[in-house]
């Protein structure tokens, strides 16, 4: 996550957006490091019913329900991008060609 964010702020563009992060595990010392780069963090929840015998104590894919969820986590944005903790930003274009895609619906 750490190597994720200092991709996207390693753009000059990423000026001009805010950095939301959705725990759904993160230890308290990774957050503390990670909330003097972004703008917020907030606790994933089980947005929908998902049965005890499928979670199976996995509590990190809270995420993957969540991530459908962003706008009741993160309000008042008008675009959202979601990128997996384990990817980083290589190029600023693909961030362009996706909010280029979001204003094409």
């Amino acid at each position: 996550m750490d190597e994720l964010v200092d991709s996207v702020k390693r753009s000059k563009e990423s000026e001009n957006i805010a950095i939301c992060i959705l725990d759904a595990g993160l230890k308290d010392d990774q957050k503390q490091k990670l909330l003097k780069k972004v703008d917020d963090i907030k606790s994933a929840d089980w947005d929908i019913d998902v049965p005890d015998f499928k979670v199976r104590g996995r509590e990190w894919l809270k995420s993957q329900v969540s991530s459908a969820f962003l706008p009741k986590y993160f309000p008042g944005y008008n675009k959202y991008l979601w990128i997996d903790a384990d990817a980083w930003v290589n190029s600023w274009s693909a961030i362009e060609l996706y909010f280029k895609g979001c204003e094409n619906n």
